[in-house]
């Protein structure tokens, strides 16, 4: 859309763009004599830039232009980064995904991905951060999960009115694909499932998606979550992402004289998230509430198995009737995540497999939780500090795309949140400790 058009239909612009740890900002423009959509930002005030050189630009890709339902004469577009007219900023997640695109593309590949997102819908999240005399929180569940059975794909529930105000707001008015959603098995917990597309579209989806659930959630006295594990002995939520490559109009992971119709190559491209899940978790599972997560018992991955149609597994192939369902899914990611960065390092380090024909050994047709005696290597990090320091010790496959500093200032922008984190004493500890 050009920006006389856009100009006719809003008055003002919310600039989005997404810094290095995945969290969305923007930055609110009149539209009133603008000759195109264009933004300076302060990049030192978020992480990217010293304080002696922090003017950045931001430039509008015209192409994600929507407008707002929720407010009258507003529009919103995702953004890039420059560092000045012409040069992008290579802290820029969004520009990761356009280059691993583009690398992709070098040899005549394309990915497609498709994302099952799942968070919570709470009536209310009150925290308290006195520190030190005080620190807790409390929620207000909209609904609890119905016994053995939970709130699984139930017919009708509370929450049913929003998730179709959502999926229609998403699709209408913003453009996200949404193939289906429907209630997930905790308390309170929703999924929506995206239509597959490019690395930068599905992120730029995704980032859509919290953002709009969010502002609908607020306007029903309702406060969606993303962070992974809220509730105590209960699911948290996953992102769970599915791939395929293709040549063409051709699936690569299709192979119809396979029993399971998989290809060889894409057996290589399992073994090479298996052999880097250590170090993807870094990127995938980025917040110390998301080993809350990874832990026994609850459809989470805690090792770097793969199977068949196996949800314990941290790579699982779901069957695939035809060409077109051949894929494969990578379950430790989690919303908490950056998807530009998420997305691309799982993509590469699939390729890495392929590059190396790297086994991924035999598929596990029994739950992983039942698994003992699993090699270190085979094992999820039970922390993200674990996980930090696997992604500085493998990050040769995320060369192609990743630039050193990029990598560099993450790691330590993580390493500092999770010392932050872990220092605090949990309401949990006061629970086992206050006595002792």
């Amino acid at each position: 859309m050009g920006w006389r058009e856009i100009v006719r239909q809003v008055s003002w612009i919310e600039m989005q763009y997404t810094d290095v740890t995945g969290r969305l900002r923007s930055v609110s423009v009149s539209c009133e004599g603008r000759e195109s959509v264009r933004a300076r930002i302060d990049g030192s005030s978020i992480g990217v830039a010293q304080v002696s050189d922090s003017d950045l630009v931001l430039v509008a890709d015209t192409s994600t232009f929507s407008r707002i339902p929720w407010l009258d004469r507003w529009g919103r577009v995702l953004c890039d980064i420059y560092k000045d007219e012409g040069l992008r900023h290579p802290l820029d997640p969004r520009f990761i995904a356009q280059r691993l695109e583009e690398h992709l593309k070098e040899t005549d590949l394309r990915v497609l991905l498709g994302v099952e997102i799942e968070f919570f819908v709470f009536k209310a999240l009150e925290t308290i951060s006195r520190f030190p005399e005080s620190a807790g929180y409390r929620l207000r569940l909209v609904d609890r999960a119905g016994g053995p059975l939970s709130n699984y794909q139930a017919a009708s529930d509370e929450l049913s009115g929003y998730r179709a105000e959502l999926a229609d707001t998403l699709s209408k008015f913003f453009g996200v694909g949404i193939r289906g959603h429907h209630r997930e098995v905790a308390s309170s917990q929703l999924e929506l499932n995206l239509e597959a597309g490019s690395p930068t579209g599905i992120a730029d989806a995704v980032q859509t998606v919290k953002y709009a659930a969010k502002a609908l959630a607020k306007s029903r006295g309702l406060r969606a979550v993303f962070m992974p594990k809220p509730l105590y002995n209960e699911n948290g939520s996953g992102m769970h992402v599915h791939l395929s490559l293709w040549r063409g109009s051709r699936n690569l992971f299709y192979d119809p004289e396979d029993k399971h119709r998989l290809s060889q190559l894409a057996r290589y491209f399992v073994g090479g998230l298996l052999h880097h899940a250590r170090a993807l978790a870094a990127l995938v599972a980025p917040t110390v509430n998301s080993y809350r997560r990874l832990v026994p018992g609850f459809e989470a991955p805690v090792y770097a198995v793969w199977g068949f149609r196996n949800r314990s597994a941290a790579v699982r192939v779901p069957l695939a009737l035809e060409e077109g369902d051949a894929s494969v899914e990578f379950r430790p990611p989690d919303p908490s995540a950056c998807p530009y960065l998420a997305l691309s390092a799982i993509v590469l380090a699939g390729m890495d497999g392929i590059r190396k024909s790297i086994d991924p050994g035999e598929p596990l047709d029994s739950s992983a939780y039942g698994l003992s005696r699993v090699p270190r290597e085979r094992r999820l990090p039970s922390s993200l500090v674990e996980a930090l320091d696997e992604l500085s010790s493998d990050r040769e496959f995320l060369k192609p795309v990743f630039p050193g500093e990029l990598i560099d200032k993450y790691v330590e922008i993580k390493y500092r949140e999770a010392v932050e984190v872990g220092s605090a004493p949990s309401p949990m500890e006061f629970l086992k400790y206050r006595d002792v």
